[in-house]
């Protein structure tokens, strides 16, 4: 059928000339092409083959609306009608099929076409056959084009020439064989090689290969052989040379190759600049990065979605979001239209630091700017809500994802699957994997991870086995890394039985466990108390072969010392040195931490000494374990000579080192000598980190600057510092403490706002302020606040550790929350499951303000809703 064409009826050679000088011209589109050709078509005349030619030539070049793959089927279905019609055939056009069929990897049909050109007796021109060697090698079949270039072009008659020598050297360098692609190179200017000088893109391909294979200093010696050559290396050469610099952290050295550039003459393109930004955000120098853009611009560069895209990727990755929308709105009044890609990366962003509101903000953007939402986005959405413990969220926004045309696909399923086998509700996730399957979808090694937890957290064995041996059928095999991944998961919520169980069950089915295996299980025991299982784990590691490593000792020195056998632990630590076992630094680590928190100052001390007089490269974290357990056992002067010491010394102390000594200070009264030490901080850094402003901002409520607290609050999130969880539960109760209560409020939004949990002892002192009805307005809505909560609106739920009911006038038994045991028959099978419910039944914990709550330590969360 026409596609169309315009008012009046052209004659064939109106139609030739139009055809052919628009394509002289470069002004002669595909959409226009393809009108004229069904103009043309039916009143061709033989000597039309040339503007037929053009119209192919036009059509088989890709464009920005286009790929390749696809212009090159177009143009062969433009062939087929040519003969169909019965148009005469020319070399050139032969020589177009030829090439589509490269560009779609349909060799054999280029081969076809290509003995079709030999038989009618026509002279293949080099282009034609350069087109065959580049699709050999674009195939990996490299060995097929040297055997084209240096046997079967000699016997027909051909000399290869330097195109011919590009493509396998190209084909070489993309096969990791560059050394190969070098000797090519050597030899082209040899009597064997027709004496076809390589020419600048030749050199560039070898440098290029061989910085993609490490190999640095060969790419470097190339440069300056090139240049020895009299070739001078154009923007090409240079941009490869200081991306292989950059990508091997060698910034020194591309900066030289960058002043190269300038010295002879050759400009820098935005490429050059986003290559060496790319290279100093990838050390963490931002200041020299942002200095390269300011010279960038300077010497009249603008930068592009490829440089925002940098800058905003580094910002995220920093945990600086508020510098990355910043960047983004920047990039949209000077005229850039961020893509897709853009977007995404600072979703993540968002997503990654719990900015739930921040996320969904840019989505709404997104669909303003009409900016086609894709799988990604919503499983960063998805993904992030997980995170933070809103399922129904994560539902919701999974839910729209059909609503918006998109099909879930694996990685959404497997988030969903995740989160619903994490938060007990592994019926709806058994759903979730059938529907997955029915919809086409395989389900991936994480798909299969998570439901089998899930399985396991419930023991429903008979089903985990299933699932495994389904796994199997599917192709996708358990290994160790399969089965330690699912018990280090059950150890850490302290079912080690169900870790055991999994164990026994996946050996059973034929996986071998490794070390890892092992020291899992001796990990789960020791953190549950049981130690006597962790040595039986031991030896049955040692009867079948395995060799207990560092982290395998290092499990069982932290058991023993968080449950009180220090002695036990100095004999394994004595036994250590027995057996000649490698230390790391955190087995010192932990003997340190151990001895102190024993209250054994001097052993602790004496350990240390031993450290430095045996010339032990100590790391930060050691100098914090020291500093923190002289500072627990009411050393303070000593901790503060030690950390004057270091600072003298120059050495590149962390955060973590400032919080440590500001909250020793604050504990021992020296208020001011904190203050003037954060400060410091500020100034000259580390930058303060949500810890570190905790203290500073807890220490002002209790001393009754509430203003002070507020304003220091606020410069941190200034600063780029978002406030977490814990930290906004501290401000409150000490903000309740103090009887502000209007000022709580103000934290308490942000805490719903944040989808954040209300902590056992905050909610604790809600509860007497909302029954006493003691403050009108506030307790209003706090009312609301807490039933909002309790009800998931804004995602947040009351969540906590395991909890101790105390009564005012003594002691009682703890109120026990009832858990719904699921029993068999709720699983019945992994095809077909019943549709989930779409919100989760919280479990209900009836109180009255005559309790108050003590938190315990516990493996599991609960999750409870108070009832006013």
């Amino acid at each position: 059928m026409s596609r169309g064409v315009s008012s009046g009826r052209r004659t064939c050679l109106e139609l030739e000339r139009i055809i052919l000088n628009r394509h002289r011209s470069g002004s002669l589109g595909r959409e226009d092409a393809l009108n004229l050709f069904d103009e043309l078509l039916p009143q061709a005349r033989p000597a039309s083959v040339h503007a037929f030619n053009s119209v192919l030539t036009v059509v088989a070049r890709a464009d920005s609306s286009s790929s390749p793959r696809h212009s090159a089927a177009l143009a062969v279905s433009l062939f087929n009608t040519m003969v169909r019609s019965g148009v005469n055939m020319m070399a050139a056009i032969i020589g177009i099929l030829i090439r589509c069929f490269c560009t779609v990897g349909r060799l054999d049909l280029a081969f076809a076409a290509f003995a079709l050109f030999l038989k009618t007796g026509w002279r293949v021109q080099n282009v034609t056959l350069n087109q065959l060697i580049k699709g050999l090698c674009d195939g990996n079949r490299t060995d097929d084009a040297m055997d084209m270039v240096f046997r079967r072009m000699p016997e027909l008659g051909y000399t290869p020439d330097v195109f011919s020598y590009n493509a396998l050297i190209k084909g070489l360098c993309v096969e990791k064989k560059s050394q190969e692609a070098l000797e090519l190179l050597i030899h082209m200017t040899a009597d064997g090689g027709y004496n076809c000088s390589p020419n600048v893109v030749s050199y560039n391909t070898v440098i290029d290969g061989f910085f993609k294979e490490g190999e640095v200093d060969k790419a470097y010696f190339l440069f300056h052989e090139m240049m020895g050559q009299g070739l001078p290396p154009d923007v090409v050469t240079y941009n490869s040379l200081i991306d292989g610099l950059c990508k091997a952290q060698a910034m020194d050295k591309a900066v030289a190759i960058l002043q190269h550039m300038f010295d002879k003459g050759v400009m820098p393109d935005t490429r050059t600049y986003n290559i060496m930004i790319r290279g100093y955000c990838s050390l963490g120098q931002l200041e020299e990065a942002v200095r390269l853009l300011k010279k960038m611009s300077g010497s009249g560069l603008q930068p592009d979605v490829v440089t925002y895209s940098l800058l905003i990727q580094y910002y995220c990755k920093i945990g600086r979001c508020a510098e990355a929308r910043s960047v983004f709105d920047s990039m949209v009044r000077k005229g850039q239209k961020p893509n897709s890609t853009i977007y995404h990366i600072l979703l993540h962003g968002y997503a990654t630091k719990g900015a739930l509101i921040d996320v969904r903000d840019l989505l709404d953007l997104m669909i303003r700017d009409g900016i086609p939402f894709e799988h990604r986005a919503f499983n960063i959405l998805i993904c992030a809500y997980a995170k933070h413990g809103a399922v129904d969220k994560a539902m919701t926004a999974f839910t729209e994802m059909r609503q918006n045309g998109l099909r879930p696909d694996v990685v959404s399923y497997s988030t969903v699957i995740h989160i619903l086998c994490k938060t007990g509700r592994v019926e709806d996730a058994v759903y979730h994997f059938n529907q997955m399957v029915s919809e086409g979808l395989s389900p991936n090694i994480i798909s299969f991870t998570s439901l089998i937890h899930g399985l396991c957290s419930i023991g429903e064995w008979k089903k985990v086995e299933e699932l495994a041996f389904e796994m199997i059928n599917r192709g996708i095999h358990p290994d160790a890394i399969f089965m330690n991944t699912i018990m280090d998961n059950l150890c850490k919520e302290g079912r080690v039985v169900e870790a055991q169980d999994f164990f026994d069950m996946v050996i059973h089915i034929g996986v071998k466990p490794d070390v890892v295996s092992y020291n899992t299980l001796i990990d789960g025991y020791c953190f549950v108390g049981k130690m006597d299982e962790s040595i039986k784990q031991l030896d049955r590691m040692v009867s079948i072969g395995l060799r207990p490593d560092s982290w395998t000792y290092n499990s069982l020195l932290n058991g023993y010392f968080k449950n009180g056998r220090v002695e036990d632990a100095l004999a394994l630590y004595r036994e250590m040195f027995r057996k000649d076992v490698k230390f790391c630094a955190i087995t010192s680590n932990i003997m340190l931490h151990g001895l102190f928190q024993a209250g054994r100052i001097v052993a602790a001390r004496e350990l240390y000494m031993k450290m430095v007089d045996r010339g032990t490269q100590l790391r930060i974290e050691t100098y914090n374990t020291v500093l923190g357990g002289l500072c627990e056992n009411s050393c303070v002067d000593e901790a503060l000579r030690m950390f004057e010491d270091l600072r003298s010394k120059e050495f590149e102390l962390d955060v973590r080192t400032f919080s440590i000594v500001i909250n020793a200070l604050l504990k021992v009264g020296r208020i001011d000598e904190a203050k003037s030490l954060f400060s410091a901080m500020v100034l000259r850094g580390p930058v303060p980190d949500v810890i570190t402003y905790s203290l500073m901002i807890k220490s002002h409520i209790e001393e009754g600057l509430l203003e002070e607290s507020d304003n220091l609050f606020l410069s941190m999130e200034k600063n780029g510092c978002a406030a977490d969880s814990h930290m906004l539960n501290i401000i409150v109760r000490r903000l309740l403490e103090k009887g502000d209560v209007r000022r709580a409020g103000t934290y308490l939004t942000k805490i719903d706002e944040k989808n954040f949990s209300l902590e056992a002892s905050t909610a604790a002192l809600l509860i007497p302020i909302v029954s006493e009805k003691k403050y009108q307005k506030e307790s209003y809505w706090l009312n609301m606040c807490t039933h909002q909560c309790r009800h998931g609106k804004g995602g947040c739920a009351l969540t906590t550790r395991p909890l101790k009911v105390f009564p005012r006038g003594g002691p009682l038994p703890r109120p026990r929350t009832r858990r719904r045991k699921r029993s068999s028959k709720h699983v019945r099978s992994i095809l077909p499951a019943r549709r989930p419910r779409e919100v989760a039944t919280l479990e209900l914990l009836h109180s009255s303000p005559g309790l108050s709550y003590a938190g315990r330590r516990g493996s599991l969360e609960e999750t409870m809703s108070i009832q006013l």
